[in-house]
């Protein structure tokens, strides 16, 4: 469930959102009439920026129990929704608003807690326990705000022991499968060890075979000199050696073939789809996708995709944070393939340097004027761009402003072949 969450841009927090709403918003309204359904609602679009413009969702918090203060309201239903993103905000927000927002809630709840107490146009019945005191009230408030926090940590603890074990689920389930793929290995090695100790001795026979030929030829040639029917029997062993030889050069070239074959095959496309897990590993989201209608393309190409992918996924890891994510996009067109690599790093480091307003860093015309006029060059770029050239195929790869790196290649191909 959280892996289709974190793959799964803005439709889970949106459908929670409109729960949330159509729950909630309906109790305080039937509660505490339109000003509890307004509430409901800012606090329901507090969990739409949850994952994406996590600041966004600290400020609609504060902003729902500043609604307490306007329209003078008690503790609703819609105060649930503080603790519920709290344990959004500890499973899916990354540091360091992760921990900016819970701070954030945790001054909503007690905001709540003190309109509750002190607010003098909101009347509250008498409990029967409390006295509307100074005293009264500093009780009610000290035992409302010990409350909303247990509530609030109870929730954060929750988050984070839902991620801890997302996590251990993760790694336990990449062990297993480098686990599998290294037995894999294992065994190839193994058979190909074999299949080299054959090969030494079908070469050793064919060796022979050939020193053979060449002692025959010597001879025959000598003899013929002296008897021409010698050369005749000379042409027969000859041949006779000439033929066994061939046989041994042909199973030592199918024992080696075969062996390149199941130890050394070439990534194909799908293969593209296997880099997620050490993406993940490596602290890194990865997606993949396909649109259009496939055609079959040479093995050379697909090789040559596959390094290029492999390469621009390898430059995301090299000069981007953790927590970057990074897409593959391989579309499908009538007489092309275009593959783009794209990532958001520059938009991760913009969203963790926080200016003096306390918000992120925004970018400004010198940094769009830098991306139009910068040229991206590099060796990697080169070979990357050399490859897709060789298939007659353009690349070009380009800076995002306030978004991260794009790599764009298109592929010609043809569907002429296809049945």
């Amino acid at each position: 469930m959280i892996h289709w969450i974190l793959e799964t841009k803005w439709k889970p927090e949106l459908a929670l959102a409109a729960v949330v709403l159509l729950v909630l918003g309906s109790l305080g309204l039937v509660s505490a009439g339109w000003p509890g359904a307004v509430l409901a609602s800012i606090y329901a679009t507090a969990l739409v920026f949850l994952r994406n413009h996590s600041y966004l969702a600290g400020i609609f918090l504060l902003a729902g129990s500043v609604v307490h203060f306007v329209f003078p309201l008690p503790p609703t239903y819609g105060d649930f929704v503080i603790a519920l993103a709290v344990l959004g905000i500890a499973v899916f927000t990354a540091s360091p608003w992760r921990q900016i927002n819970a701070l954030v809630a945790g001054v909503a709840g007690l905001l709540v807690m003190g309109n509750a107490a002190y607010n003098p146009n909101l009347a509250l019945p008498n409990l029967g326990v409390f006295e509307f005191t100074d005293t009264g009230r500093l009780v009610l408030f000290a035992s409302g705000a010990i409350l909303a926090l247990s509530l609030l940590g109870l929730a954060w603890l929750s988050g984070r022991l839902i991620y801890s074990n997302y996590i251990q689920g993760e790694f336990q389930r990449n062990r297993k499968y480098s686990n599998s793929e290294q037995d894999e290995i294992s065994l190839e090695l193994a058979e190909q060890g074999k299949r080299f100790e054959m090969a030494g001795d079908m070469n050793e026979s064919a060796i022979q075979q050939i020193s053979s030929v060449i002692t025959n030829a010597e001879a025959g040639l000598y003899t013929s000199k002296l008897d021409p029917t010698a050369g005749t029997r000379s042409l027969e062993k000859i041949l006779v050696s000439a033929k066994a030889a061939h046989s041994e050069l042909r199973r030592l070239y199918e024992t080696i073939n075969r062996g390149s074959l199941v130890s050394q095959a070439p990534p194909t496309l799908d293969s593209i789809a296997a880099l997620e897990i050490p993406m993940r590993e490596a602290g890194y989201d990865l997606s993949v996708t396909n649109s259009g209608p496939k055609a079959p393309i040479a093995s050379s190409m697909e090789l040559a995709i596959y390094r290029i992918v492999f390469e621009a996924l390898k430059n995301v890891k090299q000069h981007n944070p953790k927590g970057t994510m990074a897409t593959v996009e391989l579309t499908w067109f009538e007489n092309s393939l275009q593959v783009i690599i794209r990532d958001n790093g520059v938009e991760v480091v913009r969203k963790s340097s926080v200016g003096p307003n306390g918000l992120p860093l925004p970018y400004d015309a010198n940094d769009d004027i830098q991306s139009l006029l910068e040229k991206v060059v590099g060796p990697g770029i080169t070979a990357m761009r050399e490859r897709v050239e060789s298939f007659g195929g353009s690349l070009e790869a380009q800076r995002v402003v306030g978004i991260g790196f794009t790599v764009s290649a298109l592929f010609p191909i043809t569907r002429s072949s296809q049945v």
